[in-house]
Formats: C-alpha cells, sequence, structure tokens
C-alpha cells in the first residue's frame, strides 16, 4: 500500500483547502515533509503528489508529471487505505455517489442508523474530508463517505456498500466528456472486492445502460425491493409506513429514502422501525428551501440544481402549482430542449432566465412556446419574477446549471437569492 511507504517522507499536497488542510495534517502526525503548493506550475515532477478533488484528473501538468515518474492520489485512497490496515477496529464503509441527490441520502442514511444505535460519521463530498476520521475509525461502527464524480474518479478502493443513485450529463469541464464523466463515476462501482455490496437505482436508465450484469448488487425502486406506491412505501408486498413521515418535497427524494432505507437493510438494521427517524430528518439547505412568504408569493431556493433533470424534478415537487422558475448559470453545454418543453406546457407560467446560459434557455423556452424573461443578474431576476408573480405564485429558484464562475458556489448562489427575495417592498 502507498500509505506504508510515505511515513518520514516528503509529500506533497497540491491544494490548500479544506481537503488539502486535512490530508497535511493526517501526513504530517505519520512525520512526513509536507509541501503544499496550490499554483500547478509548482508541483514536482517526481514524488507523491496528493491531488485535491477539484484537481481535473485530465490537466496537462498531470500528464507530464506522470511522464516523469510523479504518483497521484487522493485524501480519498489514503483514508481507505488506513481503514484497510486497521482490520479489527474497521468500521462498516458505505460509498454513495450519483449525479443528484447524493449529499441528502448520504445524510439520511446517517440519521437512519443513528436511530438504530449505530456510531455513525457523516463525511466526503458533504463538507468534511473523511480523511479526518482516519485515524479516529475505532470510534465508529459505520462511515458514510458522500463520493463526487471527482473523487471516484482515482478511487482505488472499493466500499462495504457502495450506491449509485442515478447518472445525468454533468462536469464536462472537469471530465471534458459526458461520457468520461460516466466512466469515472462508475469507477466507484469498478473498484469493488466480489462481496461487496452495489445498491443501484431500478429506474435510472443510464444506470442500465453502462451498468451491465453487476456483481452482488441489490436494487431500489423496483416492485420487488423497497419502493414507494401511492402513499406508501413497500418492501415487495410488504408495506412498510407512509411517505407522510418524510419531510422532504418532491417525487425524486421518495426514491432518495427508498435508497437509504435499502442501505440501512444491508448493514444489518431495519427498514420497517424507520418511520419515526424520517419524520426528525433535517432536510439540508438551498434543496427545495422556502426562504420567504411575501404578498401571497412563496419564494424557494433550490440552488443545489445543476441539471435540467433536477429542475425538472423541483417543477414536479409542486404538482399544479403556479411557479415562475429563476433558471440559467455557468454553461456546461447541457440540452435546455427537455426542461423548456416542460416549462411551457404548463409547468412555469414563466422562465426568468439568468447568464451564462440565460440566451440559450430563453431561447429553447420560447420555441416551445413558453413565455421566456430574461435577467441580467440574480438581482434583477427576484425583481423581475416578484413583478410577474401573483398572488399564491411560487417563485423557484432552480437553475438547472453550475454556479462556477458567476458565484463561489451554490451556496452563494442560494444565499444570495434569499438576499434580494428578502429586500424586496
Amino acid at each position: 500500500m502507498l500509505l506504508e511507504s510515505l511515513k518520514n517522507r516528503p509529500v506533497t499536497v497540491w491544494g490548500n483547502g479544506t481537503d488539502g488542510r486535512a490530508t497535511t495534517a493526517f501526513l504530517e502526525k505519520r512525520n512526513c515533509t509536507v509541501n503544499v503548493v496550490e499554483d500547478p506550475v509548482t508541483i514536482p515532477f517526481s514524488g507523491v503528489i496528493v491531488k485535491s478533488p477539484g484537481i481535473s484528473l485530465y490537466r496537462h501538468e498531470i500528464r507530464m508529471a506522470r511522464q516523469y515518474g510523479a504518483v497521484f492520489t487522493s485524501s480519498t485512497n489514503l483514508f481507505m487505505e488506513s481503514a484497510l490496515l486497521q482490520p479489527e477496529s474497521r468500521p462498516l464503509l458505505i460509498g454513495v455517489t450519483g449525479t443528484k441527490g447524493k449529499s441528502t441520502t448520504s445524510s439520511l442514511i446517517a440519521h437512519l442508523l443513528r436511530a438504530q444505535g449505530n456510531r455513525v460519521a457523516l463525511c466526503g463530498n458533504i463538507g468534511v474530508p473523511a480523511i479526518t476520521y482516519a485515524d479516529d475509525l475505532a470510534n465508529y461502527e459505520v462511515v458514510v463517505v458522500e463520493m463526487s464524480s471527482y473523487m471516484c474518479a482515482d478511487l482505488q478502493y472499493g466500499f462495504d456498500i457502495t450506491v449509485l443513485l442515478n447518472l445525468y450529463p454533468e462536469h464536462i469541464d472537469w471530465h471534458k466528456t459526458h461520457e468520461q464523466y460516466y466512466h469515472d463515476k462508475l469507477n466507484i462501482l469498478a473498484q469493488r472486492n466480489p462481496e461487496q455490496v452495489a445498491v443501484l437505482n431500478e429506474q435510472d436508465p443510464l444506470t442500465a445502460l453502462y451498468v451491465k450484469n453487476p456483481e452482488n448488487a441489490v436494487y431500489f425502486d423496483a416492485l420487488n425491493t423497497i419502493h414507494v406506491m401511492g402513499d406508501y412505501f413497500y418492501k415487495g408486498g410488504q408495506k412498510l409506513f407512509e411517505t407522510s413521515v418524510v419531510p422532504l418535497r418532491g417525487e425524486h427524494n421518495l426514491k432518495n429514502v427508498c435508497a437509504a432505507l435499502t442501505v440501512v437493510e444491508q448493514a444489518g438494521g431495519d427498514p420497517a422501525a424507520c418511520a419515526d427517524a424520517l419524520k426528525t430528518f433535517q432536510p439540508l439547505p438551498h434543496r427545495l428551501q422556502t426562504v420567504a412568504i411575501k404578498n401571497g408569493v412563496t419564494y424557494v431556493d433550490d440552488s443545489i440544481s445543476t441539471t435540467p433533470e433536477t429542475a425538472i424534478a423541483a417543477l414536479k415537487s409542486f404538482g399544479y402549482s403556479s411557479i415562475i422558475l429563476i433558471a440559467g448559470g455557468f454553461d456546461r453545454e447541457q440540452d435546455y430542449t427537455e426542461l423548456a418543453k416542460f416549462a411551457a406546457k404548463g409547468a412555469a407560467k414563466a422562465v426568468v432566465t439568468l447568464p451564462q446560459t440565460g440566451e440559450r434557455l430563453a431561447d429553447a423556452v420560447e420555441i416551445a412556446g413558453g413565455e421566456a424573461i430574461r435577467a441580467n443578474n440574480m438581482r434583477d431576476a427576484v425583481q423581475k419574477a416578484a413583478a410577474r408573480a401573483t398572488f399564491g405564485d411560487i417563485v423557484l429558484l432552480s437553475p438547472a446549471s453550475p454556479s462556477y464562475g458567476i458565484y463561489k458556489n451554490f451556496e452563494e448562489r442560494g444565499d444570495l437569492f434569499a438576499q434580494f427575495v428578502n429586500a424586496l417592498e
């Protein structure tokens, strides 16, 4: 294992954000001499380099350094190696990925397993690097790791339970092509040992297309497994409990609950006993979060939405409500045709569009016969949406685009939306 060879050796950490700082602390405990770099020009062309997830594997500097013998790894790999070196105290390792829903599902799994008496750590892409827990594993029975596509791409070890929620076209800026994105995302399944379980979505078309005859797979959202029908969760033909216990809006979140219940069962818990715990689950911010009601208009922040598919899911979650959608952002060459058609057919009475993708989205909405209102920025979008709204309407920020290059992150985008909403007269 690489980790064993790093003790008392120089190591380069590329990136000094949350992940990089946690990695540096981990390595310094092992008496490594750590060289932290942020400028790619300064990375060495030899030795071991621990790369932060946000740095694309496909950068020219990485290709060049590898040609000269540099070895790249990640903090997640170091965490997994550390866990494997502690077999007697190693907790159950659960990795959760998917284009959308992974933060909510990871949080649900941790919440439900804690409610059934387990000591659980929740980490990874959700905010706390997994490596933070590497020296404290004996204190946990389960570690749930939310895995982004960036983290999956260079993963070298398998989780005891791997969850793949769905696949949509995403992150072309990092992975370069959508095909490479799917390949990198699915690396989390490729690294499993035969005895390690994969929890997969029976209804996801791209999962069915790209994951053929997986070993040791358990599906959710199938009639013979854990699924939703009407107002109840079922396990096959067995009725579990009502969906009304779930404090989350939308059909997509009920599917996330199905995935979480499946993991609870695979971890040795009882999915039928999860109803009371679900009632106390706290929804994550910026996910269909009501931020204000003004003049009879409800303003909802779904800034986490970065794909057309998630914006469609957000619109569906409000049923027959009258909605003004605010959408647009960083351009990842996503196809807005279906979102525009869905909005124009009655899902939204108007779409207020934001740069960079705003003009393209507005054109698609108008071609589909809908109303598009072009805005210059978030303040302008909120004001134009408020002017168009009438009593009983919902103004929904569900951008269907990433926040990169315009906002620091989706949290800042959602916070600005709330700020401008609260500034309305």
